[in-house]
């Protein structure tokens, strides 16, 4: 069984690699994070049932994230409580090990670099479990999984029905739709133009940030130091509505 405290030095918690402990992780199906380190490094793995969702290194996340990590010499971790992530990774598990382990050893014998085209660990997977959306929806949520500070997004067309979403726990998809119907309302009234976005404080420090797109309604859910201002700017001119 994993045991969530404990001593442990030179990357081990009871003897067990953080490779293994990954494995370990997978195997029982365990939804927490782990938190490595090494020296003032400190980066994370978040799982979900047992499987890799996401890591992040700083400003870092996703797959980049977790090779950085794994390559580290040495490192402590400890398991602390699950986090509602985004998914980013897409890739097994096993198969991110393998690419990391052949990574360690081509740097630790200073062999000839090899051209692989074929090696997946280095393009962009695309959304798991998203076939019914097209390029234009798949490129908006490339775009906004690459932004440090969104936890989640929601996908609504014009009418206020879900295309997606990347949360299994919030139901925010109807507030969402009220929220937009409400400024579409107060602006007739009002005879403005808008609103081009709406940003709503909740009580545990997150933000809900609504944009009404040309052809979408975009809702994001950002976590507690995320900058309103900074995230409008990186989700870019496909967003803002006309």
């Amino acid at each position: 069984m994993v045991q969530q405290n404990g001593a442990h030095e030179a990357g081990m918690i009871g003897g067990v690699s953080l490779s293994s402990f990954l494995q370990m992780l997978e195997q029982e199906r365990k939804s927490c994070t782990l938190v490595v380190s090494s020296g003032d490094l400190m980066g994370s793995f978040f799982f979900e049932d047992g499987v890799l969702i996401d890591s992040q290194l700083g400003e870092e996340v996703g797959q980049s994230a977790a090779y950085k990590i794994l390559s580290w010499e040495n490192p402590s971790f400890t398991v602390t409580n699950a986090e509602d992530r985004m998914r980013r990774i897409h890739l097994p598990l096993a198969h991110i090990l393998l690419d990391s382990a052949k990574q360690k050893d081509e740097e630790l014998h200073d062999a000839e670099e090899e051209q692989d085209t074929g090696d997946d660990s280095g393009g962009p997977v695309g959304p798991i479990g998203l076939d019914h959306v097209d390029s234009v929806t798949r490129s908006i949520i490339d775009n906004i999984t690459s932004i440090v500070g969104i936890k989640h997004y929601f996908l609504l067309n014009r009418q206020g029905k879900m295309i997606t979403q990347s949360s299994r726990q919030k139901k925010l998809g109807d507030f969402i739709t009220y929220c937009i119907v409400s400024g579409i309302q107060m602006r007739k009234v009002l005879n403005v133009k808008g609103p081009n976005r709406i940003h709503l404080v909740l009580d545990n420090g997150e933000t809900l940030l609504i944009v009404p797109g040309a052809g979408m309604i975009i809702g994001l859910l950002l976590d507690e130091h995320a900058s309103v201002n900074e995230v409008s700017d990186k989700i870019g001119p496909s967003f803002t509505s006309q």
